[in-house]
């Protein structure tokens, strides 16, 4: 079958790529996922090939890659309504190729679906586990997709076997005028977003509310306790372990998994070991998932909130300096990204701007809790990890 491709430099870029695993860095608007999707609908149509098609959430599928593949299908000539299995999000061609949309948020799945190429778009939206997962289950091709936004520890950073290309807006010819304009706008009224949107460069945080530091392995100090925060469908339930060796606070990701039921929770509670004696913080906001934890045999409390406990929590925190541990990616992907909030003239505001705070919240809890000034001298455990 001949199809007429308009390509652009990304379309070219991984024509042209020798690596395995190839990296498409662009700024706003640069129309690398478009142009990606052209290429795998090339691949798609000239040979056989199971692909996939990654990003986190359903949503964030239905109204971005899943929509513009059926645009270019459409503008193609060659979209068939038929061939598109709408509850398994997957669409046949003639010739028996197939693309497979899917979201992240179902670990189980992820296990299950072997590809000839992937292709993750917002790829700084998968943690590395899940990458890891479809990595191996794909034979051929590997394609990431991003914003760089991310922190220099995100494991998108970290990857050495593969080649990075970057685009910007300048390399959508398709881009009206007008958006043209507003982006470039960015030069004066946000030197970082232009650096980041514009050039499609990386930028440091000079807003970040913590400085930390990367380290490999965690010395069994005192164990301070542990940290928790609650979510099920959109937010992760985070544990965080505490340890604390002079002025030093040394800390762990145990967990941070979405869906977690209460049982699971209380299973994976067991699984580390963790006596009567050791303290866990919890969010107040859940108190029957506390009572039940605290049921199960754990000695889990409310973390005592007031008007001003989020200010009062990171005011403990910088009183130490703060070591966290190499595989605890997310939450060094929340400490790096985490910053202070600014009004609508750029004014920092003394709050910090919510959202990607679920691991820092769990440890906020553990620090209002047990290392304030009033509270530094009560009880000292240890732990071992298996």
């Amino acid at each position: 079958m001949n199809i007429d491709i308009n390509t652009t430099i990304t379309f070219d870029n991984l024509l042209s790529a020798r690596k395995r695993i190839t990296q498409h860095i662009g700024g706003t608007r640069s129309g690398k996922t478009y142009a990606i999707l052209q290429y795998l609908i090339v691949q798609a149509l000239q040979s056989r090939n199971d692909i996939t098609i990654v990003r986190k959430t359903v949503p964030s599928l239905k109204r971005s890659v899943i929509k513009d593949f059926k645009d270019i299908m459409v503008d193609l000539g060659i979209w068939d309504t038929n061939s598109y299995n709408i509850s398994d999000r997957i669409y046949t061609f003639t010739n028996a190729s197939t693309l497979n949309f899917l979201n992240t948020d179902d670990p189980e799945k992820l296990r299950g679906v072997k590809s000839d190429i992937l292709f993750i778009d917002e790829a700084s939206e998968i943690d590395e586990e899940s990458y890891f997962q479809m990595s191996i289950r794909t034979q051929g091709e590997i394609i990431l997709a991003f914003n760089p936004t991310v922190s220099p520890y995100h494991w998108l950073r970290q990857l050495e076997e593969c080649e990075r290309f970057v685009t910007t807006y300048k390399d959508n010819p398709y881009l009206p005028d007008e958006m043209v304009k507003q982006i470039e706008a960015l030069k004066d009224k946000n030197p970082k977003y232009w650096k980041i949107y514009g050039l499609g460069e990386y930028a440091a945080n000079d807003k970040a509310i913590f400085t930390f530091q990367i380290v490999d392995e965690i010395p069994i100090e005192e164990l301070i306790g542990f940290g928790m925060d609650f979510g099920f469908s959109n937010d992760p339930t985070t544990l965080v372990a505490v340890h604390r060796k002079g002025d030093m606070l040394y800390v762990r990701e145990v967990f941070y998994e979405k869906g977690l039921t209460t049982q699971d929770i209380i299973n994976k509670l067991k699984s580390l070991n963790i006596g009567r004696d050791t303290e866990i913080w919890a969010d107040s906001a859940e108190p029957r998932l506390i009572e039940e934890i605290y049921r199960s045999g754990f000695n889990i409390k409310p973390v005592k909130k007031g008007p001003d406990s989020i200010r009062f929590g990171i005011s403990v925190l910088h009183n130490f300096g703060l070591c966290v541990e190499r595989k605890s990616q997310n939450l060094i992907n929340e400490l790096y990204s985490y910053e202070w909030a600014t009004d609508k003239y750029g004014i920092q505001l003394d709050k910090p701007q919510g959202g990607l705070d679920h691991a820092i919240d769990a440890l906020r809890y553990l620090a209002m809790s047990r290392l304030s000034i009033k509270q530094q001298n009560k009880g000292k455990y240890t732990l071992s990890f298996k």
